[in-house]
């Protein structure tokens, strides 16, 4: 029998093993079957037997069949606001991929930071990471990835060519999984915890507050990550042989001509989107919000402003500037097409949206079967451990699961759980939550933990062990430097102490 085929009857084998064991003491029925479909769904999300996003549509049968929660409820979580953000956020992604803006502010970036070996480095790494802030990791590691290899093969003769290209390539997919962490839109990870806390916890995070604590940790862990690239592949001097990359960056750059009209209005429409992001929940939202609450729904104010509902927020802002892609032209001559037409759009990964339902509606059936409130229970007896200790515990557990599991996958299974921890130990569940988030986004270990990483290795410039080398000792270096971020900027930033 092949792995497949044993991968998929492991699922409902676990779901049967669990759900006709005795059930633990002080487990409600519920909490026990509830147990036994997230163990069925994690293992197919791990193995994957069927595609990821087939299995993420198995709540919206098992849960309602448990008579866990009604098909209405769970189907109201694949619909969550924070879906239609990052729905929009791909979809903008994408008009930039069109109209090839995104090529051209990495070539720009690269040659501003300079072409000896290390900066060429570093360059590739910075511009790679701040695309990945806004479109697809894979997608920045898809276009960043043919032009660091043709950069390497420029290096033919210089002293130290081979760590030059293991660095450059291994700094190129790092960075991908990095930027990704500079903003709520930049990693499908970012809005599985965004949308947990608004549902579970009645908490809402907006763009700038992520943008406050993601961008300087991204920022940080992007210069770590390269000092540890030049100094595990030492790239030699900066001599006669050296890469002329300039030149060659340049001519890339001066094939792309001027910048185009769409470019152009593309900038512009994305940078308001940016500006009413980073500005609203700071400056506007609130009062914007009560405006309408009084005069547009008619109703008075309550007493407590903070009850008044978000009827514009970063979810409104991001389908608007996606609505607008689609009205605004190119202004091409060659295409009297908009800035972006359906057939462009249709080719956002639907199959992540789905993710994000499924682990929305499991962490729904945690919280309606009690399974969560079990769970706290029982972690009570970890409340005489530091809290420092039970972080770094849990980080490091989410990082080795991402090694081989789904980044998405990782995260959404992880949600109910640490929440539940973190009220068992008398902490506030952000520190365990954005913490958990974050690392589950590392992986840099290993070929199959991301895609930007498999991309990378299949440049054939790098080994298995090259890149168990670097990833693993930047995991490490990723959670210290992230325990201590959470531990000094969180209560900063978001005035939250873990």
């Amino acid at each position: 029998m092949d792995f497949r085929r044993i991968a998929l009857f492991s699922g409902p084998l676990l779901f049967a093993l669990v759900a006709l064991a005795p059930t633990p003491a002080g487990m409600p029925w519920p909490a026990q079957i509830t147990a036994a479909i997230t163990l069925w769904i994690a293992v197919w999300w791990i193995t994957e037997p069927i595609e990821m996003a087939a299995t993420s549509l198995l709540p919206l049968v098992l849960l309602p069949l448990a008579g866990v929660a009604p098909l209405k409820m769970v189907s109201a979580e694949y619909g969550n606001e924070i879906i239609f953000l990052f729905m929009a956020g791909f979809f903008m992604g994408k008009s930039i991929e069109r109209w090839q803006l995104h090529r051209r502010i990495a070539l720009r970036m690269v040659l501003w930071i300079g072409t000896d070996p290390a900066h060429t480095v570093l360059g590739f790494m910075v511009a790679t990471g701040f695309i990945s802030m806004w479109i697809s990791n894979t997608a920045t590691a898809v276009m960043m990835t043919p032009v660091a290899i043709a950069v390497a093969a420029q290096s033919e003769g210089m002293e130290g060519h081979k760590n030059f290209s293991k660095a450059l390539l291994l700094g190129v997919g790092y960075a991908c999984s990095i930027g990704g962490l500079g903003t709520m839109i930049g990693t499908p990870t970012n809005a599985i915890f965004v949308a947990y806390a608004e549902r579970q916890l009645g908490e809402t995070v907006s763009f700038g507050q992520w943008l406050l604590f993601g961008f300087p940790f991204a920022l940080t862990l992007l210069l770590v990550c390269w000092k540890l690239l030049v100094w595990m592949f030492p790239l030699g001097k900066n001599d006669s042989k050296s890469i002329d990359s300039h030149q060659q960056l340049q001519a890339q750059l001066d094939a792309l001509g001027s910048i185009s009209k769409p470019e152009k209005r593309i900038l512009w429409v994305f940078g308001a989107v940016i500006l009413a992001w980073v500005t609203g929940s700071l400056l506007w939202y609130d009062p914007l919000n009560q405006w309408i609450h009084v005069n547009m729904a008619g109703l008075p104010l309550p007493e407590d402003l903070s009850k008044v509902p978000a009827y514009c927020s970063d979810t409104v802002i991001a389908i608007m500037g996606a609505v607008l892609f689609f009205i605004v032209p190119a202004g091409s001559r060659e295409e009297k097409t908009p800035l972006l037409d359906w057939p462009t759009a249709a080719k956002i990964p639907w199959g992540i949206i789905l993710l994000f339902g499924g682990g929305l509606a499991l962490a729904k059936g945690f919280d309606q079967s009690g399974l969560a409130l079990w769970f706290g229970e029982q972690m009570k007896g970890l409340g005489f451990l530091p809290h420092a200790i039970i972080l770094l515990v849990v980080l490091s557990a989410v990082v080795m699961l991402s090694e081989v599991a789904s980044n998405i996958a990782t995260a959404s299974m992880m949600m109910p759980v640490l929440a539940a921890l973190a009220g068992s130990i008398g902490s506030h569940p952000f520190g365990l939550l954005l913490a958990a988030t974050m690392a589950a986004s590392f992986g840099f270990g290993l070929p199959i933990a991301t895609a930007p990483n498999s991309i990378v290795f299949a440049s054939g410039h790098i080994s298995t062990r090259d890149m168990a080398r670097a990833g693993f000792l930047l995991d490490a270096l990723a959670v210290m430097l992230l325990l201590a971020f959470v531990y000094i900027l969180l209560p900063i930033v978001w005035g939250i102490r873990v």
